[in-house]
């Protein structure tokens, strides 16, 4: 059930739409559905950790709903959320809280030529880091979602967002997505409906393809056996996009699967929750 906030502006200046969240608190690495219901304009604004939230409507166009998100590193506090219709003069400011979340460790044995590449694979990787990178810098493409997002592979997770990785003894960056388990071949199906932006082999992630959804929501889907799109290829939800493999830094078959909203690395299980309750 939302959570309304309607009541609990810290500024006010004009009655109007009614704004309500899913809860008044996340964790990092967490989201939080916002909807807001009541108002006719088309310029209303929220604006969350600096960066306009974009608002899909429903299908009868009476309530827009979007994702606040709060990335893996993002400090915990108490964070202002604006919302405002410059054409009513309508502005309200709420305050949700990010919390801390011990994520745990996980360790990790790979052969050294994965952990540690030479020169000519380190080119590689800033290369590769520079594409991927430019994906996140585009502007936000017009909503190809609708409804809630779906597990790509339907298996048991080995591998938990948000731990910190200890590979050959060495501390890593923290886990971006889950690990999904499969078998080489498997079908990979995308999250929802999108348009993929991306699509190569990369040193560390395998063959690899990223969707952007639309609305600055993008999913990731690494070490895959195959690629079986395109870049440019408008895909439907559950369609097949590869198959499970163990390519890149991996130590056996199985499906990375990430998600970044709004330019926030969060937990794609948490998408999948909150996503459902936008079903009709």
């Amino acid at each position: 059930m939302a959570l309304s906030l309607a009541a609990m502006p810290f500024e006010s200046r004009s009655s109007g739409p009614d704004v309500s969240f899913s809860s008044d608190a996340m964790v990092r690495g967490g989201l939080i559905l916002l909807r807001v219901q009541g108002c006719e304009s088309d310029d209303v604004q929220v604006v969350w950790m600096g960066k306009e939230i974009p608002l899909v409507r429903d299908r009868e166009g009476t309530l827009r709903h979007g994702f606040l998100a709060a990335d893996l590193n993002r400090e915990p506090g108490v964070y202002p959320v604006a919302v405002r219709d410059p054409s009513s003069g309508f502005e309200k400011y709420f305050e949700l809280r990010v919390n801390d979340r011990d994520y745990g460790v996980r360790k990790i044995r790979l052969p050294r030529a994965k952990v540690e590449p030479d020169e000519a694979s380190l080119r590689r990787v800033k290369a590769e880091a520079l594409a991927v990178n430019a994906l996140w810098k585009a502007e936000c493409r017009p909503p190809e979602w609708e409804g809630s997002f779906w597990m790509p592979v339907n298996n048991k997770i080995v591998g938990a967002f948000g731990q910190r990785s200890i590979i050959n003894k060495k501390k890593r960056s923290p886990h971006t997505g889950v690990d999904i388990r499969g078998k080489t071949g498997a079908p990979v199906r995308v999250s929802n409906s999108g348009t993929v932006v991306l699509a190569a082999d990369h040193f560390f992630t395998g063959k690899s393809v990223y969707v952007d959804h639309g609305s600055c929501i993008f999913s990731m889907y690494f070490h895959l056996d195959q690629i079986r799109v395109e870049e440019g290829e408008q895909i439907e939800k559950g369609g097949i996009l590869g198959s499970v493999g163990a390519t890149g830094r991996a130590a056996g078959p199985h499906l990375h699967w990430g998600v970044q909203i709004n330019g926030a690395r969060v937990n794609p299980l948490m998408l999948i929750e909150l996503s459902r309750e936008l079903d009709p």
